[in-house]
Parts: C-alpha cells; structure tokens; sequence
C-alpha cells in the first residue's frame, strides 16, 4: 500500500538564505567624521524618577543605580533635582533642559 503513494522531499534552502544580513558595502561619505548630536529632552523641576526612566528608555533600576552613583538613594516614586536628572541623562548622551 505505502508503494503507491510519493512523497517529494522539501528541498533545501541555500546556505546564503539564514543569518544576518551583509554588512554594506560603502558608507555614506562624511557620516564618521561629525560627532553625534545630542538630543534635547525638557523636563520639570523637579523632575520624577519614573518620568526621568521613560525618557531615556531605560528601566528605573538602572536610574535609581546612577542616582546612587551620584550618592543619593530614591526609589522610583521619589523625586530628582533637575541637576541630577541633567547629570544622568549626560551620561546617556542626552542634554537636558528646563521644561517652560
């Protein structure tokens, strides 16, 4: 019975098919030479821990880490001066200022 019926093999895909993709050819001229513009992100005074977190895209552990570097302890319901707010988010490479 199981001789009447075929089945075709998949065929295979070729090995070039999976994997990252190639990295580009040529780079745009001039791209390596300019530093990176900071951003500007405007935030209160003062300025929430949890708020601070979301504009940098980070997780408020790794804020209330930095704020700690800077020798403070505040959980993320507390509040931040607007220096140090300034101060961490330099170090994400982002300027702050003062919301109007």
């Amino acid at each position: 019975m199981g001789d009447s019926i075929r089945r075709e093999t998949p065929k295979t895909k070729p090995a070039t098919a999976g994997g990252p993709p190639e990295p580009p050819k040529k780079t745009a001229k001039g791209l390596g030479d300019q530093p990176p513009e900071e951003a500007d992100i405007h935030f209160p005074d003062p300025v929430p821990l949890k708020l601070l977190a979301a504009a940098l895209g980070r997780k408020p552990f790794q804020i209330i880490a930095d704020v700690m570097e800077l020798g403070q302890f505040k959980s993320v319901h507390d509040t931040l001066t607007f220096d140090s707010a300034a101060r961490i988010a330099r170090k994400y490479g982002l300027h702050a200022a003062r919301a109007t």
